[in-house]
């Protein structure tokens, strides 16, 4: 899950929060303390934490009480706001258009991961429906061109690269006018990375920068760093106009909110996060969804998107089946796959209202592992017992387990997986089902359906 560290903090604290018979001045003195902490472990500057906090506070206790929600809701809203604001309150699209070649230029800090999140957006844009050309033109690295080839072939997007050539503006130059010739209409032209002391390379950055004249010049920033973010991207805005920030490794970071304050250096929005290892680990940064996810409180629109993405589609008829409570394992294990090339059932249940404070953490881990060993076990069922047309008793189970040489231990997690499963499936089909209805949203929280929130 992004920000891991601070999601399970703050989402500690409105389960306290919900938990409460009685909302009062202690309890929203104690929630200000426990979103402060929070925040300062996450490695959010102590001086903007702090003044989160106090914003909180002030306001859940001065602030009257709309019509239609509780007092706990009205909380709710507003950590979401105040979060919201810190963290940039709305998304920004990249400055790219149609009818043209676009032309990105890529900048970091040596180790931020600039050369995978290269390959990361050119993947994301060709999802999209853009015709991109990757341009590889870091000449100080050995290897640089070989690994983006390698991860341009893996995508299915044409890399340009000459490793014999060391001038970066003329290689940079060469691809831009090759890719133009290719009808691309995007052009992300990935450049050697550097530190703000490497006078040479900052000055190369300058001069690529006046050669091509991006359209978009993205500043990637390792989310791991933190605060220490702040000093190398004030230098990256003193050498050219950056236009964008993509923060790479916020998957389980605690840092994550220094490095994203520290965006604030570049005067630049933030547009993409990094989330993972895998090519698809790239999402856009949208702030009132990413805080949705922190608190708890889902983000079907991410997921919604992902899954059209994904090209996972549920047919009418078995939609209908879910929602009647006929989820059988082998709907679990067609789930369970998808999941896993959208990121994985954690991942996924971090979007879903309500799910993430409902389920135990050992439950949200499927690994690869898990997924054949669970294979093997249906192999050994009957439809009956596939289907969930008989109860899958003591006796049966220990017939499985002989077939399919697991323990009984191995089918019992796999039983549990799919009543959590079944569970996780029915809330989302009724989420959705609610959202498509156009059922009232609690005011200021855009995308949470009624019943969302106790």
């Amino acid at each position: 899950m992004v920000f891991s560290t601070l999601g399970k903090s703050l989402s500690s604290v409105m389960r306290k929060l919900m938990g409460k018979g009685v909302v009062d001045e202690a309890l929203i003195k104690e929630l200000k303390n426990e979103i402060f902490k929070a925040l300062l472990e996450a490695d959010v500057d102590f001086d903007i934490a702090y003044a989160v906090a106090e914003r909180v506070e002030q306001r859940s206790l001065t602030e009257p009480l709309p019509k239609g929600i509780t007092r706990r809701q009205q909380i709710i809203n507003i950590v979401y706001e105040e979060l919201t604001r810190v963290m940039g309150e709305k998304p920004y699209p990249l400055n790219i258009q149609k009818g043209r070649p676009n032309i990105i230029l890529m900048v970091g800090i040596q180790g931020s991961g600039k050369t995978t999140t290269t390959a990361k957006l050119a993947r994301y844009l060709s999802k999209n429906g853009w015709k991109v050309g990757l341009v590889a033109a870091d000449t100080w690295r050995p290897g640089a061109y070989d690994q983006l080839k390698q991860l341009g072939e893996k995508i299915g997007v044409e890399v340009y690269g000459d490793p014999k050539e060391k001038n970066a503006i003329k290689l940079a130059k060469k691809g831009r006018d090759y890719f133009i010739k290719q009808k691309k209409n995007v052009i992300i032209i990935d450049t050697a990375g550097r530190h703000k002391e490497e006078s040479s390379l900052i000055k190369e950055m300058k001069k690529l920068n006046r050669e091509l004249r991006p359209h978009e010049v993205i500043l990637v920033i390792d989310g791991t760093l933190g605060q220490a973010a702040f000093g190398q991207a004030s230098a990256f805005a003193k050498a050219t106009k950056v236009g964008s920030v993509i923060v790479t490794k916020l998957d389980g970071t605690a840092k994550g909110g220094g490095a994203i304050s520290a965006s604030v250096a570049t005067g630049a929005p933030i547009k993409f996060i990094g989330v993972g290892e895998k090519i698809d680990d790239l999402e856009r940064y949208d702030p009132k969804r990413l805080v949705s996810r922190i608190l708890g409180l889902g983000d079907l629109e991410t997921l919604l998107e992902e899954v059209k993405q994904a090209q996972i589609d549920t047919s009418e008829e078995q939609a209908k089946a879910i929602m009647k409570g006929k989820f059988t394992l082998r709907d679990m294990m067609d789930m369970m796959e998808q999941m896993n090339k959208m990121g994985g059932i954690k991942k996924l249940i971090s979007m879903i209202p309500g799910m993430s404070m409902g389920l135990d953490d050992s439950m949200l881990q499927m690994s690869k592992e898990s997924l054949e060993r669970f294979k093997i076990i249906m192999s050994s069922m009957t439809d009956e017992e596939l289907d969930g047309k008989v109860k899958i008793n003591r006796s049966r189970q220990e017939r499985i387990a002989r077939g399919s040489g697991v323990t009984l231990e191995d089918i019992r997690a796999m039983l549990q997986q799919y009543e959590q499963s079944k569970k996780m499936v029915k809330t989302f089909m009724r989420q959705s089902k609610r959202r498509g209805a156009g059922g009232q949203q609690i005011p200021g929280i855009p995308g949470f359906p009624p019943g969302a929130f106790p």
